[in-house]
């Protein structure tokens, strides 16, 4: 039996609780949610403090890339297994566990994709219309909440507007019909 002190209470939805009892046991071995027929997961051995990192993924199956940072040198390279660069190969490539292996200099690398970073602050940007230096006949006819006039006032400036560059291809046209070598 569990003592009060060893368990952990974590308010549940719509007012009920739910009790996460932490015993010290260690970790099941096989996950009691996987079908009984469902091969036991192999321990992947992840290479620590390794000289690259896995950063990406990008695409599914055999036309699938994967990104490969090295710090050192502040570049990354996106490569297909079996695909090599000048200091190291992709060997393969493990869904279930996320990894892939890398051969630098002779030794083999099994790299865990990385986990997304956030950095805090500073990079927003307030989204909205993008600025019109002066603006024109169509933008100063745009409103929020237009009424019937707003809608025939910015239709008129429509048709304005196609009428004028019609003008002016057609005025441009004419011009290059007359330097036009005869």
């Amino acid at each position: 039996m569990l003592s009060v002190s060893r368990m952990k209470w974590w308010g549940g939805v719509a007012g009920g609780l739910l009790v996460v009892a932490t015993s010290g046991a260690q970790p099941l071995a096989r996950s009691p949610f996987l079908p009984p027929n469902a091969p036991a997961e192999t321990a992947v051995t992840v290479t620590e403090n390794a000289p690259l990192q896995f950063v990406g993924q990008l695409g599914e199956g055999e036309g699938a890339m994967y990104s490969v940072f090295n710090p050192a040198t502040r570049r990354a390279v996106w490569l297909r297994v079996g695909e090599e660069t000048e200091t190291f190969s992709l060997q393969g490539y493990d869904a279930d566990a996320e990894t892939v292996r890398v051969v630098q200099g002779g030794q083999l690398l099994t790299l865990r994709l990385e986990a997304a970073k956030v950095a805090a602050g500073g990079g927003a940007v307030a989204a909205g219309p993008l600025p019109v230096a002066g603006g024109n006949a169509l933008t100063n006819s745009v409103r929020v909440n237009p009424t019937p006039a707003d809608e025939a006032r910015r239709l008129e400036a429509v048709a304005a507007e196609v009428r004028r560059r019609r003008a002016l291809r057609q005025q441009a046209a004419e011009q290059a019909a007359q330097n036009a070598p005869r």
